[in-house]
This record gives C-alpha cells, sequence and structure tokens, in this order.
C-alpha cells in the first residue's frame, strides 16, 4: 500500500487543490476526471471549472481524462524533493548516478506516465505542475 492509499492524504490533497489559486485558474476550462495511479493504488478526482468536486480512491464508473501513473519509487522521487515533476514526467532520462557511464543517454523513457486523452493532459501541464507540487505539500 502506498502513500496514496491514506484517506487523510487524500482529503487534504482535494482540499488543498480547492485552496490552491494557480491550479483553479489552470483547470477553469477543464471539465472532465484526472486519476493518480501508485502502484496499485488509485486516487479518482473530478475536476470541473478548476474545482475538484468529486473523489475517490477506485476508478470511477465514468472513467478518466487522463491517468497520471508511476510507481511508489517515482513518486517518491516527486515527494522528497529528489526530482521535479518535469524530470519524472517528461521524456528523456536527466539523472544519470544510477547510469556513470551515461550508457542510457538519448532514452526517452519517463518515471510517471501519462495515459489516456494526451490532448487534455498537454493543456492541463500547467495544472498539473500545481497537482504534484501540492501533493508534494501535503504529503510531507
Amino acid at each position: 500500500m502506498s502513500f496514496l492509499a491514506n484517506p487523510a492524504l487524500q482529503r487534504k490533497l482535494v482540499d488543498a487543490l480547492n485552496a490552491n489559486t494557480a491550479f483553479a485558474t489552470q483547470a477553469q476550462a477543464f471539465d472532465g476526471a484526472v486519476q493518480l495511479e501508485v502502484d496499485n493504488d488509485c486516487l479518482w478526482l473530478k475536476i470541473y471549472k478548476g474545482r475538484v468536486i468529486d473523489h475517490q480512491a477506485s476508478p470511477s464508473i465514468f472513467g478518466y481524462t487522463f491517468k497520471l501513473r508511476g510507481t511508489a519509487r517515482a513518486w517518491g522521487l516527486l515527494l522528497s524533493g529528489e526530482r521535479l515533476w518535469a524530470d519524472l514526467t517528461f521524456p528523456g532520462k536527466r539523472d544519470f548516478s544510477d547510469d556513470p557511464t551515461l550508457s542510457r543517454v538519448g532514452e526517452m523513457s519517463v518515471e510517471i506516465a501519462t495515459e489516456g486523452n494526451l490532448i487534455e493532459a498537454g493543456r492541463l501541464t500547467e495544472a498539473m505542475f500545481e497537482l504534484a507540487y501540492t501533493l508534494r505539500s501535503v504529503a510531507n
């Protein structure tokens, strides 16, 4: 079980997102759902006009617009501040601490993948930055 399975943290994240004016501004023209997945844990967030209006700890029957999926290790790198959101979600290897010979230069993998409607995910890039850093602040 990961940190995402904690109901208190889920509630804190929703409350913090709804208090985050930058998130509200960036998501004001969005009517959809974002699903966060950490290993086998899930948090589904229904977002309407910049506010999280519903959430649940399992996939919704309504589905998601897009989801952000990664391992507990990858999300842990974000929460600890060891890696930036952009480092974990944009293709390309930027940390070579595990590869001193640089054998993986040019690799286009991600630690936290985006799946689903990539056009909407791209349109909400700044909102997802706000979501990621809000999650980091409530988890610590």
